[in-house]
């Protein structure tokens, strides 16, 4: 099916900066609210808007006529988020495409700040700001009870700062700024999930997998009302369960599973702040949680921090290999061996404690890779482990220093 497309030569956006593309099926209300803030919040940023009218029957096309945008797409029935945005992103002349959906209201010095974090590393593929309302630990609270208090709020929270930019795995696409050249290389979001749901998964591993990054800029706050026009969308027809179906087929893993952070081991973690951290994980995982330990040394102000990865699991190198320095896949034996050229300031044994041949030895290794004042954490399953690895650790000056639940486990190099 195609749109209606209108173009008008009487307003000339010369090479912008910044491609705007606006979805909207129905909810007029919330639609407004998104571009008057963008008019508002944006006006001093050189962007064009993209608007896409996916079949409403509220009085949202001759919104979108009347604004004085160039470029406009009408359906005279929805065809899905996925199909209808492609056209959008293809008709994208900045430098950047982003996404914008009508049920977010923008705030002060938002694309300023996602611009910046973008231009600070071309490596950096795509940049999404914080919220109040996703999934993915992408929110957070600011106390507001009225939307000119979330201004203000936002205004007072929204200064760019590097240290909270946070490498991801995957991100949720509410509003997010892609390089252009990216998106378009790909065609867009991958039509095979229309009409959504795992489509910005699927976004997020192609662009990772391509040897980008994806931030999630955690100095930008914008108001999200939480997805008011595709949830029924996403309830037809177990959309979900089949999408994810889709999304293993192909990329060979489950997406929540191998974004999986795990935050007892987060919080388990001392960090100093300090420079040069080598972070190194084992186990089966695709490196999620060795991630968010970077992030978290990069909020303390350490400049250089480096992951390496022993995997039990050779599927998992595909996605391994987007965020570590070196990875492989080996035998624990031969952990000295292929890491042995340095000591590691965290070292992460994410593998099944009761299912680890030759514990005792694997322990040992690890302790001598371990810096001074390194630590080392593990899980022990029962308390004929716990034991082993307490004794065992000792012997080489590693000492447990923190537990939760006698479970995780933290050591401590003295």
């Amino acid at each position: 099916m195609e749109p209606i497309v209108t173009s008008s030569d009487n307003i000339a956006v010369n090479q912008p900066l910044v491609t705007i593309v606006v979805l909207a099926y129905n909810n007029l209300k919330y639609t407004k609210e998104c571009v008057e803030s963008l008019y508002q919040y944006t006006s001093h940023i050189n962007f064009e808007l993209i608007t896409i009218d996916n079949g409403s029957s509220d009085g949202t096309k001759e919104y979108f006529d009347s604004l004085p945008n160039q470029t406009k797409f009408s359906f005279p029935e929805n065809i899905g988020v996925d199909k209808a945005i492609n056209y959008g992103f293809r008709a994208a002349k900045g430098k950047y495409t982003l996404n914008l959906s009508n049920d977010i209201v923008v705030t002060y010095h938002w694309l300023d700040n996602l611009i910046a974090c973008m231009e600070s590393d071309e490596k950096i593929g795509v940049v999404a700001p914080i919220c109040n309302a996703s999934s993915n630990n992408q929110q957070i609270f600011l106390d507001y009870h009225t939307m000119d208090e979330m201004q203000q709020k936002a205004r007072e929270y929204n200064k760019s700062n590097p240290r909270l930019w946070e490498e991801r795995m995957k991100l949720v696409t509410y509003t997010t700024l892609f390089r252009t050249s990216i998106q378009q290389s790909l065609g867009g979001f991958d039509e095979d999930f229309n009409p959504g749901a795992y489509d910005d998964d699927a976004i997020s591993f192609s662009i990772r997998r391509l040897g980008y990054k994806l931030i999630l800029a955690k100095d930008t706050f914008v108001h999200h009302y939480g997805s008011v026009t595709f949830n029924n969308e996403y309830r037809k027809n177990n959309l979900a369960e089949r999408n994810n179906l889709l999304f293993i087929s192909k990329f060979g893993v489950n997406s929540w599973q191998a974004t999986f952070s795990d935050a007892k081991v987060i919080n388990i973690l001392n960090y100093s702040g300090k420079s040069d951290i080598n972070v190194l994980g084992i186990g089966s995982s695709c490196g999620a949680t060795l991630l968010q330990i970077k992030n978290m040394c990069k909020m303390r102000g350490s400049s250089t921090v480096n992951l390496y990865y022993l995997s039990e699991n050779p599927s998992n190198l595909t996605d391994l290999k987007t965020i570590c320095e070196y990875c492989t896949h080996a035998d624990l034996s031969n952990v000295k061996h292929s890491f042995g050229e340095r000591q590691y300031d965290y070292i992460l044994l994410e593998s099944e404690s009761d299912k680890l041949p030759n514990l005792e030895e694997l322990l040992n290794n690890l302790s001598e890779l371990c810096k001074q004042d390194g630590e080392i954490v593990c899980t022990a399953a029962n308390q004929n482990i716990f034991g082993k690895m307490v004794s065992t650790f000792a012997h080489h000056g590693v000492r447990l220093y923190k537990t939760d639940d006698n479970y995780y486990l933290n050591f401590l190099k003295l």
